[in-house]
């Protein structure tokens, strides 16, 4: 198609930018270890014990294939970690003026569903994996749209056909008949109701573009790239969470940890929790124990 190198330019580049963005808001990587998790309190909340914190990234198959190509003992890796977060009430104890009163509700905040991605030597070519899998996504989403176009049309077409032929076949039996017999009236019945039937499906074939040419597949890719925020978002939300999980509202003296959380939502997908996270090499347990026999 002439001159489509030129249109999508534009909204190619402001969709870079946007994913420019996006990553530049996480904020900057935190280590995850045995160490850390009795003295950060983001490794803290995100995981359950040491074991669960080791398993996470053990299990991941891009984590082992980038350790298995590094030599140095030493060495460690910068990901993307994400993760659900899920809230529900429980029934706990509570300090309140020096009283210990059982049985008041809570809300118990707990994080599941680890996913590793992108892993790399540093922080910044961790983020520029990520912007590349911003950019890839858009790409994807794009080809998406094209395909519902392509099947909506193929439906309505199909149905169209199907119901214009039927018409002709009803309005051909209707003519063979004689009129004012109880077979003529279920006909016209089902010649008004396939009538009906087939306006709305013109209708709709008014409404959507049938004849997928050039223009309308790039004007579908166009779409996509000129508001990537339709696709994904990304929010920062305040927790103050004591070490139990339990949060804390912000009027309590009660001790606790505020944490400031980044979550993402991509296409319709519930948002997910997402830190830069640095992993040791030396707590990576063996692949071996992760694969199964045979």
């Amino acid at each position: 198609m002439p001159g489509y190198q030129k249109k999508l330019h534009g909204v190619i580049h402001s969709s870079l930018e946007y994913a420019d963005e996006l990553v530049g808001r996480i904020p900057a990587a935190i280590d995850i270890s045995r160490r850390t998790f009795a003295t950060n309190p983001y490794v803290n909340a995100y995981f359950t014990n040491v074991s669960d914190l080791q398993s996470v990234f053990s299990h991941s198959s891009e984590i082992q294939d980038y350790m298995e190509e590094i030599h140095e003992a030493d060495s460690s890796c910068c990901a993307l970690l994400c993760m659900h977060r899920t809230e529900k009430t429980v029934l706990g104890m509570e300090l309140s003026d020096g009283i210990l009163k059982k049985d008041v509700r809570q809300v118990a905040v707990s994080f599941s569903d680890h996913r590793v991605y992108s892993p790399a030597p540093s922080e910044a070519e961790t983020r520029a994996g990520l912007k590349h899998c911003l950019f890839q996504g858009l790409v994807t989403n794009a080809l998406g749209q094209i395909m519902h176009l392509k099947l909506v049309s193929h439906r309505l077409q199909s149905r169209h056909r199907i119901l214009h032929t039927r018409l002709r076949h009803l309005q051909q039996r209707a003519r063979e008949i004689e009129s004012g017999s109880g077979a003529a009236a279920s006909l016209a019945e089902d010649i008004r109701e396939t009538t009906l039937e087939l306006k709305t499906v013109e209708q709709e074939m008014m409404n959507t573009p049938v004849l997928l040419t050039p223009q309308v597949l790039l004007e579908q890719v166009t779409g996509v790239f000129r508001r990537p925020d339709n696709f994904v978002k990304v929010s920062e939300t305040p927790l103050r969470l004591n070490k139990m999980g339990i949060k804390i509202s912000d009027d309590s003296p009660e001790p606790s940890n505020r944490l400031e959380l980044t979550e993402v939502v991509i296409g319709n997908e519930s948002p997910r929790v997402v830190t830069l996270a640095r992993f040791p090499r030396e707590e990576l347990l063996p692949r071996k124990k992760f694969e199964l026999p045979g």
